[in-house]
Formats: structure tokens, sequence, C-alpha cells
């Protein structure tokens, strides 16, 4: 039977796309087809439409592979990177080229529509197929996280709830006197339910003191966070003067039994670790106040953020995140590979890539 490599229409493929995301990933994957139509459809930095592309046999989708783009932020210049997503193979069909196929054709179509660099974050399954496509890989990715409440922490290893809930008590009413003496009394903090406008001062008044980074200014921010459709973010800004000095976005969810928060977003002045050290102890806060066990924060080496959130009570999680191998493909000569290679060039959060959106 003929196959064929067709961009997703949302009205006559979804469900076959929906099936092969189910059988790829399982029931933990987003499946949300209104989720889908933001991220593909309606997404401001495609050119012609969206980059998702499955491989069809007659009705039937064996394979997927697409592009999300976004802009990328590299040494002063602004070129488009897109983050490689939804690498699906039909288990009756592997062992076939289709990965590379795929890969090949995203890739290709990607240069047409003026995207530079294909990025994306590989996992331990589809990154020795990258190795073999001759990807680079750029760096591993890193996750810090922050205990904040342990009494579930503490009942899985003691099995014992009063004990525990004795423990958590200790913990937390030191953590949180600690917390207070660490706080910045100059530096005040807002909580919000969306991104504002004014965020875009933050971003223009530090993007030239990174090297590597998404944009982030407020288009994106606003597309990002304000207009997905199936999760709420919290947005907490930080101000000192009246005046934004860094920003983060919040993520609450569920994990293994436990209330957390994933630091989506986490920016400020990245040789400012004063300021570091007072967004950690404003997500803190937050935390604390929303009865939050943990959050965990995603960055790369650029800067002070690692050794300041190392000397705030993060610690680096003892299993590396699902997604962790920054892989790159360049297909453009505005810019080159030594301009991105090296985690100590990037600043990177959990709003990076695939993993936060569940796909």
């Amino acid at each position: 039977m003929e196959r064929t490599i067709v961009r997703l229409d949302m009205d006559k493929d979804f469900e076959g796309f929906e099936e092969l995301s189910l059988i790829s990933f399982g029931e933990g994957t987003n499946c949300s087809k209104d989720m889908y139509d933001w991220l593909f459809e309606k997404n401001p930095y495609s050119p012609s439409g969206n980059m998702m592309y499955l491989l069809k046999e007659g009705n039937k989708v064996i394979g997927c592979d697409g592009l999300i783009p976004v802009e990328l932020y590299v040494h002063g210049k602004t070129v488009i990177a897109a983050h490689s997503v939804k690498s699906m193979t039909h288990p009756d069909y592997k062992k076939q080229g289709i990965f590379r196929m795929m890969t090949e054709n995203s890739c290709e179509r990607g240069k047409q529509d003026g995207v530079d660099v294909v990025i994306g974050l590989a996992n331990d399954q589809s990154y020795p197929a990258y190795q073999r496509f001759n990807w680079p890989t750029l760096f591993e990715k890193e996750v810090y996280v922050k205990p904040i409440l342990i009494k579930n922490m503490l009942q899985r290893r003691i099995k014992i709830g009063f004990i525990s809930s004795i423990g958590n008590a200790i913990y937390s009413t030191y953590a949180k006197g600690k917390l207070k003496l660490q706080m910045d009394k100059d530096i005040k903090f807002e909580i919000l339910n969306e991104v504002p406008k004014n965020i875009q001062s933050c971003w223009d008044k530090y993007k030239n003191k990174y090297d590597v980074l998404l944009v982030r200014d407020y288009k994106y921010l606003n597309y990002r966070y304000n207009e997905r459709p199936d999760v709420n973010y919290v947005t907490i800004i930080a101000k000192l003067n009246n005046e934004i000095i860094g920003f983060a976005i919040l993520h609450n969810s569920k994990a293994n039994g436990s209330k957390m928060t994933s630091a989506v977003e986490f920016f400020t002045d990245p040789d400012n670790d004063l300021y570091i050290k007072a967004l950690a102890n404003g997500v803190s806060k937050y935390c604390f106040d929303n009865n939050l066990e943990y959050v965990v924060i995603g960055t790369g080496l650029y800067g002070k953020y690692k050794n300041a959130l190392l000397q705030n009570g993060f610690m680096i999680t003892r299993k590396p995140p699902k997604n962790n191998m920054m892989i790159a493909n360049i297909l453009s000569d505005k810019l080159s590979m030594y301009e991105i290679d090296g985690h100590e060039k990037w600043h990177i959060t959990q709003g990076d890539g695939e993993t936060e959106l569940d796909l």
C-alpha cells in the first residue's frame, strides 16, 4: 500500500495522530485537541502553517515527526529555532527507516520555512538514533529540586504517619524561619494569574547579558503561557524600586502523589546572584503559602544561576530528567555550532522542549 508524508490536518488526521501518541507514549500523554491546535496551528512563529508531519499508509498513521518553531537569541542576534517533537513510529513498522525518513523530512521542510537550527531534548530511546544521524550533542540538561514540605517523603521512608508529621512540622518551622531571614525586604513580589505586558521591560533589560536562550519577550510568554488552553500558570514578578528585576512562571501539578510546582520560566540578571536568590526565595515562599511539597527548576550553566540555586537549598536531582540530552542540527549559515555548543553558554528552563507539554 502506498505511503505518503502529509502535514497534520487537525480535522482529518487527529484521531490517527492521537492513537499513535497513545501507543508510543502511553496513557499519560497529552491528547487534548485544543492544546495541539494551539501548539501547531496557532503558533505565531510558524511562517506557513503547522510543522507537524505524518507518515500514512492508506488512512493509517504509522509515523510522525514535527517541529515547534521559536526564536533563539544567540550572542546578540535572533534566529529561528525549532524544537523537534513527537518522533513516533508505530511498533508494527519498526526497523524500516521511518524514524530517519521523518526526521530528514522535518529538517528539509523546516529549512524551506526558514528554520535556522533544529534543537531537541532527546530521551534514552531516541538519543542513540540522533547519534547515528550525526546530530551533535550540545549538553546534558540538569534539573534542581528543593523540598518545601517533607511529610510524604518521610512517610514513604519511615512508614509511620505521626512521626512523619512531627518531622515535617520541625523541618517546616526551621525552613520558614530561615526563608524569612533570607528574604530581601527591598524586593517585592506580585503573584499573577497571567503574564503581564510590562514583563517585556525585564527581557529588554537583561537579554544582552546572555549568550544563548529562547527569546522570552512578551510575545513569546503571552503565547506560551497566557494562551495555552489546558493549563493555568502562575506568574511571580520580582520588583525593586517598582521596576521588574525578574520573573518566574510556575506550573502546579502532582507527581508521585505529591503536590509540586515546576518553574517553567526563571529569568533575571544572570550575573546578579542576589537577584537569583531573591527570585528563588519568592518561589519558595509561594510554595509554603500554597502547601506545595517541592519545586523543580531547570537551568543551563550560564551566569550564576547554578551556584546561586545550590546555595539556596536546591539540589541536583538524583535521577536525570527523562529528556535530558540537548541535540541540534544546523540548517542555515546564520549561526555556527561553535556559537551554541556547550552547557555553559545556555540558559534553559523546564518550559523548553516537549516534557512540560506532556507530549
